[in-house]
């Protein structure tokens, strides 16, 4: 189990890092992890007779640690934000900045039509 966590959950890692995924992509990418881990094959479906909400709870509450990976994207994507808030002179953040937050910070910056969706 430790093997499918670690590879299923790290294998969208590094685009979930960069880019604000569509939910239907990320509830495809749990319906591919539910099905590897209920299904003996690609063939036959099985029941799935936990729900995924009591699987990805942590291990100390009574679940499996699965990730859900709508949250997973958002803390990612938080977790480059805090990065540009305390290290603004970075490479990255003047890049960043000087495209997106000419006249504010990234807290208040607001979205615009030419914006990528990194």
């Amino acid at each position: 189990m430790v093997m499918l966590q670690s590879v299923l959950s790290a294998a969208p890692s590094y685009s979930m890092s960069h880019f604000d995924l569509p939910v239907s992509l990320c509830k495809r990418i749990q319906s591919t992890v539910t099905r590897f881990w209920w299904d003996n094959n690609e063939y036959t479906r099985k029941m799935a007779w936990v729900s995924w909400s009591s699987m990805a709870k942590p291990k100390a509450l009574g679940g499996l640690g699965f990730r859900d990976f709508q949250v997973y994207n958002a803390a990612l994507l938080a977790k480059l934000s805090w990065r540009l808030v305390q290290h603004p002179d970075c490479l990255l953040g003047q890049v960043l900045m000087g495209k997106y937050c000419t006249e504010n910070n990234v807290l208040t910056a607001t979205e615009t039509s030419n914006m990528s969706h990194g």
